[in-house]
């Protein structure tokens, strides 16, 4: 009787979540992938006077994309949504069933399904901006700044097209994974950390192995590192890179504020636009980071132009 009370409950929160009560954007939630027999989903929250440019918000954190947060990410979307950005509240497989890669390669995904179905959504497909929070926040820049993973020779028509991003705005994103707080600091490698912090499962990286038909973990130390490089947004930035806004607590206990600090470093030796806003005394999030958004979307106007 308990399970059954339980899951009528969850089943009006996420209700809830759906309802439509703002009469200025409608929510429509749709799948842009199926992996693994999951079907993958994002939110689009369309202005009644859109602009005709979108925005990719991711919901993650800690490495988890579950609906209990969905409120707290739609709303903190709302002001971008108010600006008249069409915004896809994007969500990705988790932590601990699933790894950094698995969780990039959806992302990438589901800009690629954006831009794909550009016309349906009366945006610009050359307009299109990328967004999140400590965990989303590391997984927007990584998007952004990682190689095209378009693959024009693919028989997949949402495959050939483009995944890279026109600008990106983010929250206290963890960076450099191999030079976490500190030079030299692997996170990754310190599993005692990983575990007290809660999040081992998302740097568990494995292989496919097609003898056994399992998935293996990678247990050598140089392809381990390898993939921590191409997982950090630091050490894949490039020239080509997106104009890039960073907000940062200065006293974060959790994502060092030196994360922020090395991007902007490497960026600005790339010549790449980007910009610091450092918050005062404040730790991982603060109150009215709503209100911050308003300076992503002066970000927005001005690189998505």
């Amino acid at each position: 009787m308990k399970t059954i009370i339980l899951s009528v409950l969850l089943a009006l929160a996420t209700a809830g979540h759906f309802g439509q009560t703002d009469p200025s954007y409608t929510q429509t939630e749709i799948t842009y992938d199926r992996r693994d027999g999951t079907s993958l989903t994002m939110t689009v929250l369309k202005p009644k006077k859109a602009n005709g440019k979108g925005i990719i918000s991711l919901l993650s954190g800690n490495f988890v994309s579950d609906y209990n947060s969905f409120a707290l990410y739609r709303d903190r979307a709302l002001p971008m949504v108010n600006h008249g950005y069409t915004v896809f509240l994007v969500m990705h497989r988790s932590a601990p069933r699933f790894a950094l890669p698995d969780m990039l390669e959806d992302v990438q995904r589901a800009v690629q399904f954006v831009r794909y179905h550009a016309a349906d959504y009366t945006i610009d497909p050359a307009r299109l901006g990328i967004t999140g929070t400590s965990s989303g926040g590391h997984l927007a820049l990584l998007t952004a700044l990682s190689r095209d993973i378009a693959d024009p020779a693919s028989k997949d028509p949402i495959a050939k097209v483009s995944a890279k991003l026109q600008a990106v705005a983010v929250f206290c994103p963890p960076t450099d994974l191999l030079n976490f707080g500190s030079s030299g600091y692997h996170l990754p490698a310190d599993k005692p950390t990983l575990v007290e912090i809660g999040v081992l499962g998302a740097f568990s990286y494995s292989d496919w192995d097609s003898v056994t038909r399992t998935h293996i973990p990678i247990t050598d130390r140089l392809l381990l590192r390898r993939i921590d490089s191409l997982m950090s947004p630091v050490q894949v930035a490039e020239k080509h890179s997106p104009p890039t806004l960073l907000m940062h607590g200065d006293k974060d206990p959790l994502v060092p504020i030196q994360q922020s600090q090395t991007l902007v470093s490497k960026l600005q030796k790339l010549k790449v636009p980007v910009r610091l806003v450092e918050k005062p005394g404040a730790g991982h999030g603060w109150k009215d980071m709503n209100k911050d958004e308003q300076e992503f979307n002066a970000w927005f106007d001005l690189y998505l132009k």
